[in-house]
């Protein structure tokens, strides 16, 4: 400490009384002794980094997911099942009968355009069918005529007396049928005489046939080597006839008009004669 300067005296303080000493209160003289500064905020300790997951533990991760929406969903199904059971226990208690139909509704109609106008069938060469009851005139037979079958090698068999005749209808065929209604007449001669075949009232025909000839064949031979009206035809065997019925009579009675091939087959010696006889209807 510096000695103070002479030239400079220091004031001193004007003498007075004597203030007493300062005594403190006798709780301040025991205070208790400052502690030290208070400790800082705890802080706890960093967690620890979590350990990276393995691939399998987050596959059985997945599984696990997995399995427990299956669950779910067959549960929900056995629910859904459960309920349904009982809705038709409900309903059969309650009586099928009560239960309406289901409305089904009608398919509509396929929607359709509108048709062309119809237009005329072209022409054609089909036969056409008979008409028994028809009274115009027939068309001529020729290769486009269509046939069918009526008959096939019916047998008949003719004996009369001597000079006698019989009569038979093809359209059947008949033997010894009534003289107003017969397609082919026979007549036996007696004492060297020769028996013969006559034609009937309409009926056309021809003797130069034979056994294998076709309708289409008969009506070509009938048209180009015919039988005269009232000629008489010998009986001798192994004689053909192509001939055609009465088609006034086969329309009185309903009936086809017949294309017949008539074969002779035996002509014995008591004048009893064979015939054998294919016939086809004509489509007129």
């Amino acid at each position: 400490m510096t000695a103070p300067d002479p030239q400079y005296p220091v004031p001193r303080p004007p003498a007075g009384p004597a203030y007493p000493p300062f005594s403190a209160p006798p709780d301040q003289m025991s205070a208790p002794p400052l502690s030290a500064p208070p400790a800082p905020y705890p802080v706890s300790p960093a967690a620890p980094a979590p350990a990276k997951r393995s691939r399998g533990a987050l596959l059985a991760v997945g599984v696990s997911t997995l399995a427990l929406l299956v669950a779910v969903v067959s549960l929900a199904v056995a629910w859904r099942a459960v309920d349904q059971a009982g809705d038709a226990k409900r309903f059969a208690l309650a009586g099928a009968a009560d239960v309406p139909a289901p409305v089904t509704q009608a398919p509509a109609p396929p929607a359709t355009t509108g048709a062309p106008p119809p237009t005329e069938a072209p022409a054609t060469d089909a036969p056409i069918a008979p008409d028994p009851t028809s009274t115009a005139e027939p068309a001529p037979l020729d290769e486009r005529t269509v046939y069918t079958v009526e008959y096939e090698k019916q047998v008949l068999t003719l004996k009369a007396g001597c000079n006698d005749s019989m009569y038979i209808d093809l359209d059947e065929p008949r033997a010894n049928v009534e003289y107003n209604d017969y397609d082919l007449g026979f007549t036996r001669r007696c004492q060297g005489g020769t028996s013969n075949l006559g034609l009937g009232e309409g009926v056309e025909g021809s003797e130069s046939g034979n056994p294998q000839m076709t309708p289409h064949d008969c009506a070509e031979r009938i048209r180009t080597a015919p039988i005269g009206t009232d000629a008489a035809v010998p009986v001798r065997k192994g004689v053909v006839l192509c001939l055609t019925t009465s088609l006034a009579s086969a329309r009185a009675k309903g009936d086809s008009q017949r294309m017949v091939r008539l074969e002779i087959t035996g002509a014995a010696d008591d004048g009893t004669v064979t015939l054998q006889g294919t016939a086809w209807n004509i489509p007129r």
